[in-house]
């Protein structure tokens, strides 16, 4: 905006008025600082480059799960149907006593095992039963893996320590990933070659309980299961 000269004319304080409305933001509509309440209104978690959406046209939880409450498509019509499938296996009749297997792996999401992972900064040190780790996703956690035969244990060492200090974050091997290091959140993925990437910390800070992506806001990561596919 161009600064305004001395006002030399009685419409110059008119002016000057309207050019400090112009400027001026617009009110909130929450009356509180914070985003609007209406799902539509906000904006999808910022992109990280090199980051995978599971979410297609939608971009996020939140927008496909109105969008299939409204009637506009149903899961299955979902290029990856998983985003919106939150079923117990384990509670469901006729159920075989086996954990689910995923098409994707590591899972980003999908019907899962009725107890979560504990996830509160957690580092296994074995594979982990993979509906467990879903279900963690599911509330709000990310989880790192990393190929054993690609990462050495001084990279190990040093992701650890990145999950050790936040909450709703696990860690495990997951031989035969075929990636040094793969971080899944609830319908999103991001994998890289270098233990190292910067991206990694930076999707944890943007993923970990973000609320465009979380399923169950608020559930607990504590309280879950601490044993691995090894026992």
């Amino acid at each position: 905006m161009r600064t305004l000269r001395t006002a030399r004319t009685a419409t110059a304080p008119l002016l000057v008025l309207a050019a400090l409305a112009a400027c001026t933001p617009a009110p909130d509509p929450t009356g509180d600082g914070g985003a609007a309440a209406d799902p539509d209104s906000q904006q999808a978690a910022p992109a990280i480059e090199g980051v995978e959406s599971f979410y297609g046209e939608y971009g996020d939880y939140v927008t496909v799960m109105a969008a299939i409450q409204d009637g506009e498509v149903t899961a299955e019509d979902l290029e990856y149907p998983f985003v919106a499938q939150q079923e117990h296996v384990d509670a469901q009749n006729g159920w075989d006593g086996q954990p689910p297997v995923y098409e994707m792996t590591p899972p980003a999401g999908g019907n899962h095992l009725g107890q979560w992972q504990t996830c509160t900064g957690s580092v296994y040190d074995a594979p982990l039963v993979d509906g467990h780790a879903v279900h963690s996703l599911e509330h709000g956690a990310v989880w790192l893996t990393y190929d054993p035969e690609l990462v050495e244990q001084a990279a190990v060492d040093a992701l650890a320590l990145l999950i050790q200090k936040r909450d709703y974050a696990l860690m495990s091997p997951y031989p035969g990933q075929g990636v040094p290091v793969s971080l899944q959140s609830w319908g999103n993925r991001y994998q890289t070659d270098d233990p190292a990437d910067q991206v990694i910390e930076d999707y944890l800070d943007e993923y970990v309980q973000n609320e465009r992506f979380n399923p169950e806001a608020q559930a607990p990561c504590s309280g879950g299961v601490n044993t691995t596919a090894e026992g």
